[in-house]
């Protein structure tokens, strides 16, 4: 049943509701590998130091450790993420001085008082911590304190929630990127009909996507502000339970998802 929602969901609910273009002929999305069972859920990707190089890891569970991949799957290193814990790993971003952050904060459950990002550069791990706000019980009976998704900008991290609710109301957080304890309220929310679960920036900043399990959803940036206000392509990829993205450029992206297949999504040429 899972499949087959994912494989006829369309971007008409967002397009009538958000203003979104539909956008998908502007895109050849094509298999490009697969990774070893080590690697056997997948949920974070982001690039590595080199072109056409991702750092990626096991989801909750799995070993503290980031493995570096190709766009075949090929494992090339292995980095150990020291004094952490992957209770729920699931995003990986990057900032502009080689910080590693990934965030171990899924919370399907509604019931963490642990939700951690680990900054990581050096052999080094620091944690940032925070709780939403709003949140009164654990477990919540309002299903929208989970966060699967963020990426770096501009000294911040911006997170957005996996909304598990019926308003599919994806709401966006913002944290500095410097070890601390705080707490977050909602800056700004969207109507986005598929749970979110991976986010990037594109490397110019001038873009941010967000990636569903059926879907990525592309805002346009004004200026330096993050924010939803201009919406511009919702693209239908249907390619079975989508966990990760990472820009290639400024137009390309790279997926993957829990099968272990990794996806590039190539703009075409205007």
């Amino acid at each position: 049943m899972f499949a087959l929602r994912v494989a006829t969901c369309n971007c008409s609910p967002e397009i009538r509701k958000t203003g979104f273009k539909r956008a998908k002929a502007e895109y050849t999305i094509s298999n490009t590998g697969r990774m070893p069972i080590c690697i056997n859920e997948n949920s974070g990707i982001a690039r590595a130091w080199q072109d056409d190089y991702y750092w990626t890891h096991n989801d909750g569970g799995g070993n503290t450790e980031l493995y570096m991949i190709n766009t075949k799957g090929s494992v090339f290193d292995t980095l150990f993420v020291n004094n952490s814990k992957n209770i729920d790993w699931e995003e990986l971003t990057k900032d502009d001085k080689g910080n590693i952050y990934i965030g171990d904060f899924g919370n399907n459950n509604q019931a963490r008082k642990d939700l951690t990002i680990y900054k990581y550069r050096n052999g080094k791990t620091q944690k940032i911590t925070f709780h939403y706000g709003e949140q009164e019980h654990f477990p919540s009976k309002n299903k929208i304190f989970d966060c699967e998704a963020f990426f770096w900008f501009g000294g911040k991290l911006y997170l957005f929630s996996k909304d598990w609710s019926k308003s599919h109301q994806t709401i966006m957080y913002i944290l500095p990127d410097e070890a601390g304890d705080y707490v977050l309220f909602p800056e700004q929310s969207v109507f986005l009909k598929s749970p979110i679960t991976a986010a990037d920036i594109s490397p110019s900043g001038k873009e941010f996507a967000l990636l569903s399990y059926g879907k990525v959803y592309i805002f346009e940036i004004n200026g330096e502000r993050i924010d939803f206000s201009k919406p511009k392509s919702c693209i239908k990829i249907g390619r079975n339970q989508m966990e990760a993205l990472a820009y290639i450029n400024d137009t390309d992206f790279i997926m993957t998802n829990e099968q272990r297949k990794i996806f590039i999504a190539t703009k075409k040429q205007d």
